[in-house]
């Protein structure tokens, strides 16, 4: 079977409480509610620019252990592409002041923050360095005091060779 080619349309999250997880997607990606399924529990939203119906279907779950069967798996997290070194940034603080950090880390490939929504979904934000495309991942802690006086300064994130914005 040859792969099937696609592109990544929205994302469903389990949530205790709606409005709640619907004003920190705001607050983090400018998403907005474009529509409710009250029956099934359910906020769909949609993110600045979009043209799908939604980015993000946020499904309610107030009781967490009938929603979540004991040594169930679910969702590891959720990525999201950034162009600029800025955002990265951006997302740090913001996890700093409305979650938690969880991890901030440079792959060698990118550069990456990671942190958590109300429910404790994991929301990661990757920087990618194209032209390390096909090189061995690694890691090492990133450097976010680095990453911001680059940013003051307008000057490249170097390290190893590669320039992300």
């Amino acid at each position: 079977m040859s792969h099937i080619p696609t592109t990544l349309d929205h994302v469903a999250l389990d949530v205790a409480n709606r409005d709640r997880s619907a004003e920190f997607y705001a607050a983090l990606l400018g998403a907005r509610p474009i529509a409710e399924d009250p029956e099934h529990h359910i906020t769909f939203l949609r993110l600045p620019g979009s043209s799908r119906f939604s980015d993000i279907a946020l499904h309610e779950h107030p009781d967490r252990d009938a929603a979540y069967p004991k040594g169930q798996m679910r969702l590891a997290h959720t990525g999201w592409a950034v162009d600029r070194a800025q955002y990265l940034v951006d997302a740090f603080e913001f996890f700093t002041e409305h979650s938690r950090v969880l991890l901030a880390a440079d792959f060698g490939v990118s550069l990456s923050v990671m942190g958590a929504d109300p429910d404790g979904n994991v929301v990661e934000f990757e920087l990618f360095d194209h032209s390390a495309r096909d090189a061995e991942p690694g890691f090492s802690v990133l450097d976010l005091d680095l990453l911001r006086e680059r940013v003051a300064t307008s000057s490249p994130f170097v390290r190893g060779g590669s320039t992300p914005r």
